[in-house]
């Protein structure tokens, strides 16, 4: 391959020479009238060496450019697709021809002209006409065989979408993906709602946040972790079902399943319960890969996993129990469920109460073995200290998490309307925070004045967008159904 640094002298010096020319390399606008896949699908029957009449205008990036003295094929891919493209000199005239020479692969170009069919068998444009629309400076890796390095990949995206064509068909499923969430949400009476992002005081989850300062009112401020606490507002101030696709912030690790930056679907449906909404959660997920795949049967990494309603409830001292053989609702203290962590060979330094220590065992040795849709309910109280608990067992919290492939794709529960019992909550919280619990919750004095004018029963739901993208479309990282993931800077 050319030194690159001469290749870019080279798409420079002719940049300088079609200025000199009196040609735009940069134009404003092309009036295109044609997509490469409405072309292909309209002519799909057109017989070999077969012409029409059909005038179009196409505009793309040139792919491919192929010189044999006074003729010159071209592939053309736009939004859609590629085209192939086929100029004569006797017909776009000399000087256009000429002009070709100064054309390079990754230009991007708008083509007036008629469809034919070549001997081949490819769909073509005859072009009358063309105008150079962009100039591209940069040469493109390995001839657009293939964009391989996977961190490049990441980082420069625009560059994996040219190279990789492919990869849009993940987030065009992505898309689809909200479209078909804000069909369902409707159907079942939900009214879409936005709150704060950035916001004064953080909350509604356990997680570290990211800190800022607001400079006019020289205050810090932080970006959300969710917008649990903000939907719930709008419950107390009499909405009944509402949900947002919640941009959230953690400022934790980063690994194949977690980005800092991620989106999740939150509902907040009054009168109902955590019940309720096991039943809406699988409908929800079902309905979603039914619309963007035309199945509920799903191909994940080699294997097959249905996720059709309705789902395996199970609870999760139950499965427990079955899994390991240990009723972990007879142990009574932190100290003993740490023995027992310590036996299963569970590290359990990060946890500071008995409900995270299960909580440990669980997520480590038996979560990653439910690959089929498994609600898993009824969790240790002190996990969700925002849930409600169990009236008939105050160390069961009335919540259930979604496990697909051994993922938890979101939380439920039954959230907790008594602010005085929330306040003891918090202040417990605070008490954490200062030993040197990082994720603990701070006390949302707000808030608890809001549920003091009184809010009606309520459960809410949260579906992590990005790992349900990530089933949907057979992607290994979280990386690859995020346009940017965030990436450690190069220097």
């Amino acid at each position: 391959m050319e030194d690159e640094g001469h290749l870019i002298q080279e798409r420079k010096r002719k940049l300088h020479e079609l200025k000199e020319k009196g040609i735009n390399p940069y134009a404003a606008r092309y009036p295109k009238t044609h997509y490469a896949i409405d072309l292909l699908k309209k002519h799909d029957k057109l017989k070999k060496e077969a012409k029409t009449k059909d005038d179009v205008k196409i505009a793309g990036r040139l792919i491919s450019l192929r010189r044999m003295g006074k003729v010159t094929f071209a592939h053309l891919m736009d939004g859609t697709g590629k085209i192939q493209l086929y100029l004569r000199e006797d017909l776009v005239g000399k000087e256009q021809y000429d002009l070709l020479k100064k054309l390079d692969v990754g230009d991007i170009i708008g083509a007036e002209g008629t469809i034919f069919r070549t001997k081949m068998g490819e769909l073509t444009v005859e072009v009358k006409t063309y105008q150079l629309l962009t100039k591209s400076l940069l040469p493109f890796p390995e001839k657009f065989h293939g964009l391989q390095d996977q961190e490049l990949r990441y980082r420069q995206r625009y560059l994996d979408l040219i190279m990789n064509p492919e990869v849009k068909d993940v987030f065009d499923k992505r898309s689809k993906i909200l479209q078909a969430i804000r069909e369902f949400m409707d159907k079942q009476g939900f009214t879409e709602v936005e709150t704060p992002i950035l916001q004064p005081n953080y909350g509604g989850a356990s997680a570290r946040p990211f800190e800022s300062h607001l400079n006019v009112l020289k205050m810090k401020v932080y970006m959300r972790i969710s917008d649990e606490l903000f939907l719930k507002r709008l419950i107390v101030g009499g909405y009944e079902k509402v949900y947002e696709f919640s941009k959230d912030f953690r400022n934790e690790g980063v690994d194949k399943l977690h980005n800092p930056e991620f989106l999740q679907v939150e509902t907040m449906w009054a009168y109902a319960d955590y019940k309720d909404n096991m039943k809406f959660c699988e409908e929800y997920v079902s309905f979603i890969a039914k619309k963007v795949l035309g199945t509920t049967k799903i191909t994940y990494q080699g294997k097959t996993i249905d996720l059709k309603a309705p789902w395996k409830k199970i609870r999760l001292y139950d499965l427990l129990k079955e899994k390991l053989g240990i009723d972990f609702e007879k142990i009574k203290t932190k100290e003993e469920a740490e023995k027992i962590a310590q036996k299963l060979g569970v590290k359990t330094e990060r946890c500071y109460t008995k409900g995270h220590v299960i909580a440990e065992i669980f997520e480590e040795l038996i979560q990653p073995t439910l690959i089929q849709p498994t609600i898993v309910y009824d969790y240790p109280a002190d996990l969700f200290g925002l849930a409600k608990k169990d009236p008939n067992n105050p160390e069961i919290a009335q919540a259930f998490e979604p496990i697909v492939n051994g993922w938890e794709l979101g939380l439920s529960y039954c959230e907790q309307n008594d602010p005085e019992v929330l306040k003891a909550y918090w202040k417990k919280e605070e008490e954490l925070g200062r030993c040197g619990d990082e994720e603990a919750q701070r006390t949302d004095d707000d808030f608890l004045n809001a549920l003091s004018y009184g809010m009606p029963p309520v459960s809410g739901l949260g579906i992590g967008i990005d790992r349900l993208a990530m089933l949907l479309t057979d992607s290994v990282s979280i990386r690859d159904v995020i346009f940017f993931p965030f990436m450690k800077h190069e220097n």
